[in-house]
């Protein structure tokens, strides 16, 4: 993938697992989390286009965030964009009832958001109505901008990943 002459690549489609998960351990516990300016305007922008259009904000979740700027930063490293693989994800994310994922790359938030909403099945994350909260993460490398983000149905979602300062 050549960085310097992409606007904004998203995956070809959006995942959505409607699963309920099976065995499911306790949420991490304790620990402290610190969002990016860019995972903050990725759902600002996300609740922008929600309220524009009379769908209900989503709370910005610490412990999906985790989960999500792990794959960002799976992302990065192998140079390559791709969806969580399910079980993966089944196991990094305790306690839903509904998961949808939005991944890209790209040079800003902006591009990125736009993106999303330009995709049919990337904007049906966005405007989810059943979804109450959003995971976001990203990572930065030399210009170039990874993202995932996790929408999710259930209240606290939870995961099984450290969150770690």
């Amino acid at each position: 993938m050549e960085r310097h002459r992409l606007a904004a690549i998203i995956a070809g489609a959006a995942t959505v697992l409607a699963l309920t998960p099976t065995s499911i351990g306790p949420a991490a516990a304790g620990g402290c989390w610190s969002s990016k300016g860019s995972e903050r305007g990725f759902a600002r922008r996300i609740n922008g286009a929600r309220h524009g259009r009379g769908i209900g904000r989503l709370k910005l979740d610490p412990q999906l965030s985790r989960v999500a700027r792990k794959h960002s930063a799976e992302m990065d490293r192998g140079n390559r964009l791709y969806h969580t693989p399910s079980s993966k994800l089944r196991r990094r994310v305790t306690h839903w009832s509904m998961l949808g994922e939005n991944v890209g790359v790209g040079g800003s938030v902006k591009s990125l958001h736009k993106a999303f909403m330009r995709s049919a099945p990337h904007k049906h994350n966005v405007l989810g109505r059943s979804y109450r909260y959003v995971g976001v993460g990203t990572r930065s490398d030399g210009g170039t901008l990874w993202v995932t983000v996790i929408f999710e149905a259930s209240k606290n979602p939870g995961t099984r990943l450290a969150m770690s300062c």
